[in-house]
């Protein structure tokens, strides 16, 4: 009996690993090759300890009674507010203003009671895993978010071996991250993680042994930080570079590298649309998160004229059957100082609506973008759509699975629909190598062209029908009847990084 199948307990790692151990049965994966897939190479759990910054804490309802004479004080600027209703206190601010200040305690004009929390230092614990590196350099996101664990990074380590298989790029699988909200702290003490985080991962990762990039809760801006934290003081660190990916293009980042996982998932819808001879053109969607893959997916979605008529995020849900413009949404949530959650919530040219209804609306297709596990068995049974484009990780579990497939609700699985942003980080770590820098429509016309053969061979999988011609080769990877596209995904990822330990053997 197989490791997996011997464990009692099920876990987002065994959950995720369901699919892997489906498509190994169904092509009779090399059992040596089975054990080296099945875990992780290495699990590293460590801690970073930063100082913060002094805060004013929101003083709780049962304290403010006592504090009711207090007068107002009126602090014009150096103060940063977050979204759990702190604020930072830059700099001597509280001095260079007229406050009044008892206990600790001060009433801020227009705002109430808070309470100043002396600077502090903290402890986070951070993770990455290094799942696989038969292909290449182990690659993975770093994420940034209150509710990963050991668990969930085995599994998006996992994931991350198939999907540069899918994509066909050197690469092995790895992901890590930090248990933070990062919306709660400063600009500032997030740099100071970061680099934490980086000081302590210097020995783990590098252009040619593990190669980190943005996902959620971080940005390029993130990626600049690790960059300088690993290469400075080095003496050939523009040599460096690509030892993280999905950077500023100003300092080595690729053209296309911000929208490519959207780029990428709307070219597998384009694709899906042209194989029935129709096109995007007119057809309705509603699209959970509206982090950087789900508005960038919107945008290019309704460019090719599609209509967004319905949004969820972890704030809010909204709706709009006249179609939502996804260039005046996201001009709402990001390019708003006051919208402090970056959040949908509020926008006035929508309906608010439950998250159920959302679930239910009529459409086309649907496109989770958030996070792992959001479809469920129940709420696949009520979606009202035809297909769904995963843009997150591991959207759909596999009791929902088993439901799209008995409503015939045709799947394009995240480790194909997602690849555009690894597709892409490889670009950006070719580039860095070379010292060269590609034009945006270079980057997508590479992207466009790896996205749509690789989709075309899962489908070719999916329907067993092997197929040669200029473009692709489908032969080899045909298992000799149907299967789910999701299986068909896997034995494609499987039998490539199958054929590496087959043509080089194992080490001693």
């Amino acid at each position: 009996m197989r490791m997996l199948a011997e464990k009692t307990k099920r876990t987002i790692y065994t959950e995720a690993m369901e699919i892997f151990e489906h498509a190994a049965d169904l092509i009779g994966l090399d059992p040596r090759v089975r054990l080296e897939l099945e875990e992780p190479d290495y699990e590293h759990i460590f801690y970073v300890t930063v100082k913060l910054r002094e805060r004013l804490v929101p003083l709780p309802k049962e304290e403010q009674k006592r504090y009711a004479d207090l007068p107002e004080s009126v602090v014009t600027e150096g103060l940063e507010p977050l979204a759990d209703g702190r604020f930072i206190i830059r700099g001597k601010a509280l001095l260079r203003s007229n406050v009044t200040v008892r206990d600790g305690v001060i009433r801020l004009a227009g705002n109430g009671l808070y309470r100043l929390e002396p600077a502090q230092v903290r402890r986070f614990k951070a993770y990455r895993v290094q799942h696989n590196q038969a292909r290449g350099p182990y690659k993975g996101g770093v994420r940034y978010h209150k509710e990963v664990s050991l668990d969930l990074f085995k599994s998006l380590a996992a994931e991350m071996t198939w999907k540069t298989a899918i994509a066909d790029i050197p690469f092995g699988g790895a992901k890590g991250g930090i248990k933070i909200d990062p919306r709660h702290y400063s600009k500032e003490e997030l740099e100071r993680i970061t680099l934490r985080y980086m000081y302590r991962l210097k020995d783990l990762v590098g252009p040619h042994r593990d190669i980190p990039a943005p996902d959620v809760g971080t940005n390029p801006e993130v990626m600049g930080w690790m960059f300088r934290q690993y290469s400075d003081g080095e003496r050939e660190r523009h040599n460096l570079r690509g030892v993280v990916t999905g950077k500023d293009v100003r300092i080595g980042g690729s053209e296309g590298r911000v929208k490519a996982t959207g780029q990428g998932l709307a070219y597998c819808v384009e694709d899906w649309y042209a194989d029935r001879k129709q096109t995007v053109a007119g057809q309705t969607f509603i699209l959970q998160g509206y982090g950087n893959v789900g508005s960038n997916a919107a945008e290019i979605l309704c460019s090719m004229g599609a209509k967004l008529v319905a949004v969820n995020d972890a704030d809010g849900t909204i709706y709009n059957p006249q179609g939502i413009d996804p260039v005046r949404l996201t001009a709402y949530v990001y390019g708003n100082p006051k919208n402090i959650n970056k959040s949908i919530a509020g926008y006035p040219e929508a309906e608010a609506i439950s998250k159920k209804a959302f679930w239910e609306t009529q459409a086309d297709f649907a496109v989770p973008a958030a996070l792992g596990g959001e479809i469920n068995a129940d709420i696949a049974e009520h979606l009202k759509v035809k297909l769904v484009a995963e843009g997150a990780n591991g959207p759909t579990t596999p009791d929902a699975d088993e439901v799209l497939q008995a409503r015939k609700i045709e799947l394009i699985p995240d480790i194909i629909a997602n690849s555009g942003g690894v597709t892409v980080s490889y670009y950006e770590w070719l580039q860095n190598q070379r010292m060269e820098h590609w034009t945006e429509v270079e980057v997508n016309d590479r992207l466009q062209r790896a996205i749509k053969t690789n989709w075309r061979i899962i489908r070719d999988i999916a329907k067993n029908q092997p197929r040669h011609n200029a473009d692709y080769d489908s032969r080899r990877y045909c298992v000799g009847r149907e299967v789910d596209t999701r299986t068909a995904a896997m034995v494609l990822a499987l039998k490539r990084i199958e054929a590496h330990y087959q043509l080089e053997g194992f080490s001693q």
